[in-house]
């Protein structure tokens, strides 16, 4: 259970990693992992465009996967060629990453049957065209190291994590690899493999308003669901067409490989239909966006009574026939005490 846990946790952090939170924005991201004890392979290394993957390779692999189809020019195909070649690169690091930590957090004896280390590298182009690069690496889920790009250093976060990170910074070679790979190399390949025909795939989201009643307001949840790509913006706006703030859930995903969120914002009783509350949908997957209005739902008083009334009739009547039971009772015992006497 525990695995199948952690392996789930994987897929979707995969999915989700890299992203601004912006629909429009591409995110190329890598995660590459070494771990033990989680029923995984002991290492494993996906490439994704938003929540799509490009790449995966992982120790359980024979060979590396071939260059698809649509990746025919001569830039892509070296593109493809440098990614197959520094899976083995990756392989080495972290787990040279791997070792240092467990040894420095003493993760010995039975505390070494599960640990995991990880990287994660992205690169995301927002919709003015400008971009953002940044690697970090965790062990155990924790911050360990991260790459300082400006410096061109590995910066520690964590007094266990100094010794990995003077390890990569003496290899002049290998820092003069990432940082031009993370200032130049990536960036190059999420302008082609955002051509990709599956990361062009649109589904667009399906929207409804629920409401539920609660002691003087009203929840509205406004559910959406069936989108595709993983990234999406839901917000209510309130009176004025004000943004309102709201309980937001994560990004879930459907059975059929899409996607679906919540977001909720709570009413007063006394303001329910004096003001429009509207659920907006941001989706790459439509032009503008998908408006939804809350449409109050209609309570009749009388029917409200009427329910109240026969509630009370019901709790009456269970008083009066407990009382009824309790005086046969005590007639009948009294009845009893006088025939015996």
């Amino acid at each position: 259970m525990r695995s199948s846990f952690v392996f789930f946790l994987y897929l979707l952090r995969g999915a989700c990693s890299g992203s601004d939170g912006d629909p429009e924005s591409l995110n190329l991201c890598i995660h590459i992992a070494v771990s033990r004890g989680f029923n995984l392979p002991e290492f494993l290394q996906r490439t994704t465009l938003n929540d799509v993957t490009i790449f995966y390779h992982d120790s359980t692999m024979a060979s590396k996967m071939p260059c698809p189809d649509w990746l025919n020019s001569i830039a892509g195909q070296w593109h493809w060629k440098h990614i197959q070649n520094w899976a083995d690169r990756n392989r080495r690091v972290i787990t040279q990453g791997f070792t240092s930590a467990v040894q420095q957090f003493n993760r010995t004896g039975l505390l070494a049957d599960s640990n995991i280390y990880e990287g994660w590298g992205c690169c995301t182009l927002f919709p003015n065209g400008t971009y953002r690069s940044w690697l970090t690496h965790k062990f155990n889920g924790k911050d360990f190291i991260s790459l300082d790009l400006n410096k061109r250093v590995f910066v520690a976060a964590v007094s266990e994590a100094v010794l990995y990170k003077n390890q990569r910074c003496r290899d002049e070679r290998d820092m003069d690899d990432i940082t031009d790979y993370y200032r130049k190399v990536i960036i190059d390949r999420l302008n082609i493999f955002k051509n990709a025909p599956s990361v062009r795939i649109r589904k667009v989201p399906e929207v409804r308003i629920f409401e539920k009643q609660k002691a003087g307001s009203i929840t509205v949840t406004c559910h959406v669901t069936g989108f595709y790509p993983r990234a999406v913006q839901v917000d209510w706006l309130g009176p004025d067409l004000h943004p309102v703030d709201g309980g937001v859930t994560d990004v879930l995903p459907n059975e059929d490989g899409t996607y679906q969120t919540r977001r909720s914002v709570t009413v007063p009783e006394e303001d329910v239909g004096k003001h429009t509350y509207s659920c907006v949908v941001l989706h790459s997957s439509v032009e503008h966006n998908i408006t939804t209005v809350w449409v109050v739902e209609k309570r009749s008083r009388f029917a409200v009574w009427s329910l109240a009334c026969i509630c009370l009739l019901i709790i009456g009547f269970g008083f009066w026939s407990c009382f009824s039971v309790m005086i046969r009772r005590i007639k009948n015992k009294k009845l009893l005490e006088t025939h015996t006497s």
